[in-house]
């Protein structure tokens, strides 16, 4: 990887999709991940990449699915062994068989609204809280917005808050994904991850300028701008590098 003193974005490194994932990706319990890329730009995919490598029984994730259906969620926990539940924490049955490396918490749906945004919240709600005190959690929103701004009573902002600034001591991750990077918190951009895909927007654009990655944000724009379809910049707070991920 590059370190931030570089200035020329043709001198990041690259590593191709299944290297970066094996050899570079080093995630340890209550580090959050931020993945912004606008709709196609495969930011589910490479979610759902990046938990099949990292979830275990000992660190378990837990997939927030808000959607009544979703064809991409069903073949993830089947691929996976990920098991889906409608409830948190999950049924006494459940929770006595072989431990999973994840669950897909995803609640039921009546198809109206007023019933299924309540619902959600306080799923939600309680395996944030759950996660939060016991640790050794992921905590996987594919539409942090939806979290944010389209439940009641606010909205999860506080409870998701909570974990961006203080899960990391709680071994409690949060890993955060968006279309929208100008409409989600900025504490999304203080993670020790961040895969950013091409994003040609102004608003885009201008949001890059608060990642808190103590990188070169000018070279951080210039390479996002780069950037092919599928390929990511990907960024480690920590140890200030960089490199791009190929499809």
């Amino acid at each position: 990887m590059v370190r931030r003193s570089v200035l020329d974005p043709a001198d990041v490194h690259r590593y191709g999709h299944r290297e970066f994932l094996d050899e570079v990706f080093d995630y340890r319990a209550g580090e959050h991940v931020t993945i912004l890329a606008p709709s196609g730009g495969g930011k589910t995919h490479l979610s759902y990449e990046l938990l099949e490598v990292t979830a275990r029984p000992d660190l378990q994730a837990i997939v927030f699915v808000m959607k009544p259906r979703d064809e991409t969620v069903q073949k993830f926990t089947k691929r996976t062994g990920f098991r889906t539940v409608r409830q948190w924490p999950p049924p006494v049955t459940a929770r006595l068989q072989s431990k999973p490396a994840g669950w897909a918490l995803w609640p039921k749906t009546s198809f109206d609204p007023d019933i299924d945004d309540s619902r959600q919240y306080a799923i939600f709600r309680q395996a944030i809280q759950d996660s939060y005190r016991k640790g050794n959690r992921i905590l996987f929103a594919d539409e942090t917005y939806s979290l944010e701004n389209e439940l009641p009573n606010g909205g999860l902002t506080k409870w998701l808050r909570m974990v961006h600034t203080k899960g990391r001591s709680m071994e409690c991750g949060i890993w955060s994904a968006s279309q929208r990077p100008a409409h989600i918190s900025m504490w999304a951009y203080q993670a020790h991850h961040l895969f950013l895909g091409n994003d040609p927007t102004d608003d885009a654009q201008k949001r890059l300028s608060e990642i808190g990655a103590a990188v070169d944000k000018l070279l951080v724009r210039e390479v996002v701008a780069s950037l092919r379809q599928y390929e990511w910049l990907y960024i480690h707070r920590d140890s200030r590098t960089m490199c791009i991920v190929e499809p």
